[in-house]
């Protein structure tokens, strides 16, 4: 019997929902599995872990409820076992802060504390021939501390890498007073909000709007301004028929409509998730701004439709340039003393990890199958036997809809990878065919379709 070796690239969400749909079922697969994280945690987003910042989404859709009520890793469960269980109840909330599902899935990734590898980043994964003349893979990895760099081979490699943030190029001149939004919060922490601070913050989604609200907050903020490109602020469509669109069962039906009819149902959906504000965050910010006018102050400055043209340090302050979107002349001319980017993250990172593997592409994106697999295109490896595969999990928007950039639908999705894992587990060196294994789905509350 030989045992495959399978390597979890990346500890956010998507591969824990995955560690713990394995562990549910009592599988194999962990006995030869790893996680490499490059953090120093499973701490999710911290830089914007504000205090009254909010999910998106119900606490249903957690890393294990869908899949199985009766998980002993659901949010649930992390609160019965925080002794919050009650007093959470009592706030008749649905949506938890940010901070508290943090801690959630930091207490997840400690049972798992023997199989993640912290601080250890995946730079690139490529084909090994084994001596027995069989394929594998081979994973560089680097050690975020030292610098050094090493290899791991698996034969089952599961990529959840993440968005990272996406800063214009033309605004990184100054680290000291341009920040992207995903790193907030450290540098209010070191002292850029303080008294009389100007800050200018650019976006208009979901990020920019709890910026702007923690900035209007503190009193000392002397100004605050807000650059669009588009409107400010638009507030998210979160009805309950739009929030069917966010569940894995509407993935599926996804999945299987023409190309053309996925784009245009996108495109007409980006109100939903991208470049809007929930409700009670605009509500807070006009508030905050009322307030300030009853006392005789405006510190919110609008500049929708609106670009910079230009950014640079300038002594002690950082000036910008804005110009109306199809106008040839500057609109005006500020000195501020923080550029916060609200620009978005860039889902590339994968594409450049997996690109010696020369994977199958249509449309800017991986290939996947109905279980996560990515096509690589390799027509000698799908012969007959054992083979390297690859499972890519929150980086197929295109191909499986907006639940892929969500939390919505990763417990289910976590049970489908779990399961191609799992049939492959066993095999039989003489024949190269996996074992017949008993049913996956260890309660009749945690079936999925598959298909």
């Amino acid at each position: 019997m030989q045992k495959r070796k399978t390597l979890l690239v990346g500890s956010g969400p998507a591969n824990l929902a995955l560690l713990t749909c394995l562990k549910e079922w009592g599988s194999s697969v962990l006995d030869s599995l790893e996680v490499l994280e490059r953090r120093d945690s499973a701490e999710w987003h911290p830089g914007i872990a504000f205090e009254d910042s909010r999910l998106q989404v119900s606490l249903f859709k957690d890393l294990a409820f869908l899949r199985n009520p009766a998980s002993p890793f659901t949010f649930f469960s992390f609160l019965h076992d925080r002794e919050l269980l009650y007093h959470f109840i009592h706030t008749n909330e649905l949506y938890p802060s940010r901070k508290l599902f943090s801690d959630y899935l930091v207490w997840v990734s400690g049972f798992f504390a023997n199989k993640i590898c912290f601080g250890k980043e995946a730079v690139e994964v490529r084909f090994r021939e084994k001596p027995s003349g069989t394929p594998t893979l081979v994973v560089t990895v680097r050690d975020v501390s030292s610098g050094d760099v090493s290899e791991t081979e698996a034969d089952d490699v599961v990529v959840s890498l993440g968005h990272e943030p996406y800063l214009p190029q033309e605004l990184a001149v100054d680290p000291g007073r341009v920040v992207h939004s995903n790193f907030f919060l450290s540098h209010a922490n070191e002292g850029m909000i303080n008294a009389n601070a100007r800050v200018a913050v650019v976006g208009s989604g979901q990020s920019a709007g709890e910026i702007v609200r923690f900035l209007l907050q503190h009193r000392e903020v002397s100004e605050v301004i807000v650059v669009g490109r588009r409107h400010l602020f638009e507030q998210t469509d979160d009805n309950p028929f739009v929030n069917d669109f966010y569940t894995y069962p509407h993935s599926l039906k996804f999945a299987k409509l023409p190309r053309d009819d996925r784009n245009r149902f996108l495109t007409d959906t980006r109100n939903t998730n991208f470049s809007s504000v929930t409700k009670d965050v605009l509500k807070s910010i006009y508030d905050l701004r009322f307030e300030d006018q009853v006392c005789g102050r405006d510190r919110l400055r609008l500049f929708p439709y609106t670009e910079i043209t230009a950014a640079k340090r300038v002594e002690d302050s950082f000036r910008l340039h804005l110009r109306g979107i199809g106008s040839r002349q500057d609109l005006a001319t500020l000195e501020i003393d923080l550029l916060v980017c609200a620009t978005g993250f860039s889902n590339r990172r994968h594409l450049s990890f997996l690109q010696p593997l020369q994977p199958l592409i249509e449309d800017a994106a991986l290939v996947i199958d109905e279980s996560f697999e990515v096509d690589l295109g390799q027509t000698a490896l799908r012969r007959s036997g054992p083979r390297p595969r690859v499972f890519l999990m929150n980086h197929s928007f295109g191909l499986r809809g907006p639940t892929e950039h969500t939390l919505g639908g990763l417990a289910e999705r976590a049970a489908v990878v779990a399961k191609a894992l799992q049939d492959w587990q066993v095999l039989q060196p003489a024949q190269g065919r996996p074992e017949t294994l008993p049913a996956a789905w260890p309660t009749r509350n945690s079936r999925v379709e598959t298909k």
